[in-house]
């Protein structure tokens, strides 16, 4: 069968059957594990831009922002079930209290059935693959008896969460979580959207052996839909039905780990969902990989953007492809005009005869039905549009590597790799220009812990994403402005979000100081 080189990564060889031949991505920069930057020179990168200068008109009005995603504060006179998701298992609510969310949940080695032929060794929590999703209502109250079945130690992050720092998983502020050993997190759910789970400790190692999940927060009222999917969107890479050492060549510590293997809810290959023509349904779309943006299109149906990181947007935006950096989340709105098939794909750089092309590689298909009824009618919450105005503060963050002798790179945050003092001290309520400089020609997905932002948007695919956001691709050469009003107090995370770079040194702190 044919072995697609794809750029970015070391080559392996993946023999799986004829059903996954599609995805076998197999990457090629030399012929052996190891390879130098030479071997990209030909990729094409973002011309370095000049900072832009920053004026009143780019920044955020920061009350809008808290009213915003502030849960109302009026209790709803009656609770609908909440929708089933399709593609995933959900966590079993142990409690039947309406506004309390009581979930077990255990990691531990676990056999990841990527394939009907294929299962490779891995981690699982609740013995699945990626974890249940966590269900919860705007406010409710969430509960996780979390138990450690693993040999090492770990954590549970709620990406994306505003909650407080101790139930949060860095382990800069919760001791890891020891082999046998259980942790109660607790907290309450204050924004609807899509977020997600995973470890804070050796997390390049344990997400890419499977760890994650999805954690969806619905709106006090929740559109109503002909049905919500979810799409949790990974890569692994393989030797075999082996998961390679880590950190152990150079383009993995340079650009990071990009599997062979593109993986939908755990799987190679989905099946086929079902519809009916003039259904209009909600995606929610998660990218968990360690390094790979995903870039997406939807063949054979409309659709357009109707939430972000942050949660639902102001005014939902069409676009033709999605660029989802690691970290970011969108809920689209997908309406089904035509009978037929419906592909969700993600395109791939490959190599091609010694040449870089890109090919599209379908992650789902959904065979819609014909139907003469009228086509459905979605009414969207209404969500007020953020406002500009001035900050109150400018800083800076310049991202940059440095070689290692010991581990072949370092990745630094201002001159600093992993330090231990905060970068910045601010007050709660503080509204913040954050300048992210990268002086390196691999991008970062930069992500703030606790906090919500809004990128400026400068014409380019990183940049045009409106909406709050907690995390932001920042290309290769060059400069993006965040504006985010600092309202949730204590020790957070500022790390790049490539699980290899972060791992070796590219994580920082700031702290948010309680308003006197």
């Amino acid at each position: 069968y044919e072995m697609v080189p794809v750029t970015g990564v070391q080559t392996c060889a993946l023999p799986i059957s004829g059903r996954m031949q599609r995805f076998a991505l197999i990457l090629l920069l030399g012929a052996s594990w190891a390879c130098d930057d030479a071997a990209t020179a030909d990729l094409p990168l973002p011309e370095p831009e000049p900072e832009a200068a920053v004026s009143a008109d780019m920044d955020i009005d920061a009350a809008v922002i808290d009213a915003q995603v502030e849960p109302d504060d009026a209790a709803a006179p009656a609770l609908a079930p909440l929708p089933v998701i399709l593609g995933l298992s959900a966590a079993q609510d142990l409690d039947p209290a309406n506004d309390l969310v009581e979930i077990e949940l255990h990691a531990g080695a676990f056999t990841l059935p990527i394939a009907d032929n294929l299962q490779v060794q891995g981690y699982g929590y609740n013995g699945q693959f990626p974890g249940p999703v966590i269900q919860a209502r705007v406010g409710d109250e969430v509960v996780v008896r979390f138990t450690n079945d693993l040999a090492e130690p770990t954590t549970v992050h709620w990406h994306g969460l505003r909650i407080s720092d101790d139930m949060d998983g860095s382990p800069r502020v919760q001791s890891p979580v020891a082999p046998g050993e259980t942790f109660t997190y607790r907290f309450t759910v204050p924004d609807a959207g899509t977020f997600w789970f995973h470890p804070h400790v050796r997390s390049n190692e344990q997400v890419e052996k499977g760890l994650y999940g999805m954690f969806v927060v619905h709106e006090a009222e929740p559109p109503v839909f002909a049905a919500e999917r979810a799409f949790v969107l990974d890569d692994i890479l393989l030797n075999g039905d082996q998961i390679p050492a880590f950190l152990q060549t150079h383009p993995e510590q340079m650009h990071g780990r990009s599997g062979n293997v593109l993986l939908a809810n755990g799987r190679a290959s989905l099946a086929a969902g079902q519809a009916e023509m003039g259904d209009v349904e909600r995606w929610r779309l998660v990218n968990v990989a360690n390094a790979r943006t995903m870039n997406l299109t939807i063949e054979g149906a409309l659709f357009r953007v109707i939430g972000v990181d942050g949660g639902l947007l102001a005014e939902p935006y069409e676009t033709a492809r999605l660029q989802v950096a690691v970290g970011q989340r969108y809920d689209l709105e997908v309406r089904y005009a035509q009978p037929g098939e419906v592909r969700l794909l993600s395109h791939i750089a490959v190599v091609e005869n010694g040449a870089i092309v890109e090919r599209p590689f379908a992650l789902q298909t959904i065979e819609v039905a014909a139907s003469d009824r009228t086509p459905m009618a979605v009414e969207l919450p209404r969500v007020d549009p953020p406002a500009r105005g001035q900050p109150d503060r400018s800083v800076r963050m310049v991202f940059d590597t440095v070689p290692d002798a010991r581990t072949g790179q370092r990745w630094r945050i201002n001159g600093l790799d992993m330090p231990e003092e905060p970068l910045f001290t601010f007050e709660q309520g503080e509204y913040v220009r954050i300048t992210l400089v990268n002086d390196a020609t691999q991008e970062h997905p930069f992500h703030l812990h606790g906090q919500f932002f809004e990128i400026f948007p400068d014409g380019t695919a990183e940049t045009e994403q409106p909406g709050l956001k907690d995390t932001v691709l920042v290309a290769g050469n060059s400069t993006v402005h965040v504006l985010a009003r600092l309202s949730n107090p204590g020790r957070w995370m500022a790390h790049c979000h490539i699980l290899e770079h972060a791992e070796l040194g590219m994580m920082a702190e700031i702290i948010v100081e309680d308003a006197p």
